[in-house]
């Protein structure tokens, strides 16, 4: 017997863990209820074991070459179809930067070769379904939804949507002007000042940044041509990984996903290799004044790893206990429960498998504030550094993750997902499976030396959004000051348009 873990559902998924925990959690209870106990301390549950689905039960070839990750649900009678592509905007060409965005909206509303966009939309409203594409920085997803007595169908529209789209030049002048409406708004928020400003600081002009690195020019210069080019490069089966789920015989989907790939010609792709070494920005204060707004925002930070570095499990429990694992995280107590300075706080480590992410602590609070906040962050990044956690506060944040195992399966189409992403990304098969002796291998002596390791208190950048003035003067309760934590330099807010300096 073991006693419950205090857990901390601050993850997206939390109510899935709890249900899940509830379930397994009652007969264990009612076995208990004959043994009243005077405190809820003391109660005691058998411990909790979770042994995730390994992906090779449900990964399949294609004839075409394709990996596809299948499981049947017949709880209801739906198709659920993801299709993972090697894409990114961070491989978009600078003088051009927002192609993979206009792309991917153009594929899906452009019209394909038999259907123009109203006739595509009416027919896949007639069938109750969807079909999604969209381009994030690193990865592609094209998402069919449909009933499964409409799957013969939904794929003849999705295959025809990522095979033949036309690109209607009608369609891509008006999207053009959506995004530069949206455009001379970019400055509206402080929340998109801080990202974007963020990015620049730590990456400069290096892939990372492209992105954020759509203007006019670059939006106007994107042409039907370029589409097509964009389209050819990308949109063939050898790229595709595909995650399916519903109401179906796997042998009869199989040879469904079969038949949508045969004849659609393939090649290699080739992509610019995105730099592991990142000069880092220079150490020091840099502020962006914006006076029209009551509150600043604060980040500080570094730049940090990439995803499957040797140490991940004990840094995943160091951030957690630092600022990521909500309120019961030091940084969070310290801004957000002790002092009453800021709603939203907090710590992260961004760990792409591509490239360097960054650590970030961050919190937003009233300009006369922001200095004495910042100097409570920067004493807990001292403290984890120097102090060993103790073993409770260690254990129960483990506890908090292997908890969380349930979630990337919780139903058939997260489990394929999760496969499928997993392949795109090169993680093991036996990860998943390994994952909670890993997390429990964690020692207060571990999170100690990632803490050392990965955080650099002496290389902190400070990024400050707000009322620069207010901020200066700070607060008469407190006497920390910007000036304190090192050089100020103030950024110019950049054109919404051009991104220069005004």
């Amino acid at each position: 017997m073991k006693r419950l873990q205090v857990l901390r559902f601050s993850r997206l998924a939390a109510p899935v863990t709890i249900l899940a925990l509830a379930a397994l959690a009652v007969p264990t209870a009612l076995v208990l209820a004959g043994d009243i106990v005077n405190h809820p301390d003391k109660l005691e549950f058998e411990e909790l074991k979770y042994d995730p689905p390994g992906p090779q039960d449900y990964r399949h070839t294609l004839k075409s070459g394709v990996t596809a990750y299948v499981a049947e649900n017949r709880e209801l009678p739906t198709f659920d179809m993801s299709i993972l592509i090697r894409s990114g905007s961070i491989y978009d060409p600078v003088e051009k930067a927002g192609l993979a965005r206009v792309a991917a909206h153009l594929i899906r509303n452009g019209g394909t070769t038999s259907m123009t966009t109203q006739e595509l939309d009416e027919r896949i409203a007639f069938l109750a379904g969807e079909i999604s594409i969209s381009i994030d920085d690193t990865r592609g997803n094209a998402r069919l939804f449909c009933l499964s007595k409409d799957i013969d169908e939904g794929l003849d529209l999705l295959k025809q949507v990522l095979q033949t789209p036309v690109f209607d030049q009608e369609t891509l002048d008006r999207y053009r002007g959506d995004i530069l409406s949206e455009m001379e708004q970019r400055n509206s928020s402080t929340r998109g000042i801080e990202i974007r400003e963020w990015q620049y600081l730590m990456y400069g002009d290096y892939p990372q940044t492209i992105p954020y690195r759509q203007t006019e020019s670059s939006i106007n210069s994107i042409t039907r041509e370029d589409l097509l080019a964009f389209h050819e490069k990308y949109f063939f089966p050898g790229n595709f990984i595909i995650a399916v789920s519903g109401d179906f015989e796997t042998g009869e989907i199989l040879s469904k996903l079969d038949t949508m790939l045969a004849g659609w010609p393939d090649h290699e792709l080739s992509l610019p290799e995105i730099p592991d070494e990142i000069p880092g920005p220079t150490p020091g204060v840099y502020m962006i004044g914006k006076d029209d707004v009551n509150q600043s925002r604060i980040r500080l930070g570094h730049i940090g790893v990439k995803r499957d570095i040797p140490d991940q499990y004990a840094l995943l429990i160091m951030n957690d206990i630092l600022g990521g694992g909500g309120f019961t995280s030091r940084i969070v107590r310290r801004v957000r429960s002790d002092e009453g300075l800021a709603y939203s706080v907090g710590s992260r480590f961004d760990r792409p498998v591509e490239y360097p992410g960054t650590f970030r602590a961050f919190f937003q609070t009233k300009h006369a504030t922001a200095a004495f906040g910042t100097g409570l962050i920067i004493e807990e990044i001292g403290r984890i550094r120097t102090e060993k956690c103790e073993l409770e506060i260690v254990e129960n944040s483990k506890a908090a993750f292997i908890s969380d195992l349930v979630n990337p399966f919780s139903s058939k189409s997260m489990m394929v997902s999760t496969f499928a992403a997993d392949d795109y990304t090169g993680r093991p098969d036996e990860y998943w499976q390994d994952y909670a002796e890993n997390i429990g291998a964690v020692t207060p002596d571990d999170v100690l030396a990632a803490a050392q390791k990965y955080l650099h208190p002496d290389n902190l950048v400070f990024l400050v959004v707000g009322d620069l003035e207010a901020v200066k003067q700070g607060s008469d309760k407190h006497e920390e000051r910007f000036s304190d934590f090192g050089k100020i330099t103030i950024l110019p807010l950049r054109n919404p348009m051009t991104l220069e300096a005004e």
